[in-house]
């Protein structure tokens, strides 16, 4: 833990398998709130704990009033607090063995905030993964707290590019650990 920034940030992370919110929780992150997407609801022990935790729920896409709602709530909740938030930059999507698109919501509250970004790789062998509710293999999982992204020169009229940039060094991570499963 000493190696966890002491200040407020953005702990972003990408989201590949069932397995990543055990992992996530167990690193015991303090003063940080989780997003979590709605559609999580439906997992009723997930709930209590999240709930019991502070976990922030995030609307869907197909509810776009809700959702800049929540985004402009919790903006203004980093700035009138020293929390740090943690969510996936890929959001809601079909896990699969590899980094999906990323999300801008959690990048403009980064900006508006003046937070830098801390990246958490998660890793997740393919064998290991437990997707399309196959059984797992043994293995290794793992998440390296990777180098810190200032926003500091970060403008929202480039939030596209910085989103890509963040996504790239995902992808590029992603590549070294998986060179038979190289994703773009």
């Amino acid at each position: 833990m000493d190696k966890f920034p002491k200040y407020q940030v953005l702990y972003t992370f990408n989201h590949n398998a069932e397995q990543d919110i055990f992992l996530l929780t167990a690193l015991g992150l303090q003063n940080t709130r989780f997003l979590l997407s709605e559609k999580t609801w439906i997992y009723i022990p997930l709930v209590i704990s999240a709930l019991a935790t502070g976990t922030f729920y995030i609307p869907q896409k197909k509810h776009p009033k809700r959702r800049l709602r929540f985004f402009k709530k919790t903006t203004k909740f980093l700035k009138e607090t020293n929390y740090s938030i943690a969510a996936s930059s890929e959001g809601v999507h079909n896990h699969f063995h590899g980094i999906a698109p990323f999300n801008r919501g959690i990048y403009r509250m980064a900006i508006e905030c003046n937070i830098p970004i801390v990246p958490l790789f998660i890793n997740v062998p393919e064998e290991s993964n437990m997707t399309d509710s196959k059984y797992a293999k043994n293995g290794t999982l793992g998440i390296e707290l990777m180098e810190e992204i200032s926003t500091k020169h970060w403008d929202l009229n480039n939030l596209d590019k910085h989103v890509n940039d963040v996504r790239n060094v995902f992808v590029e991570r992603f590549n070294e650990l998986n060179p038979n499963s190289k994703t773009t």
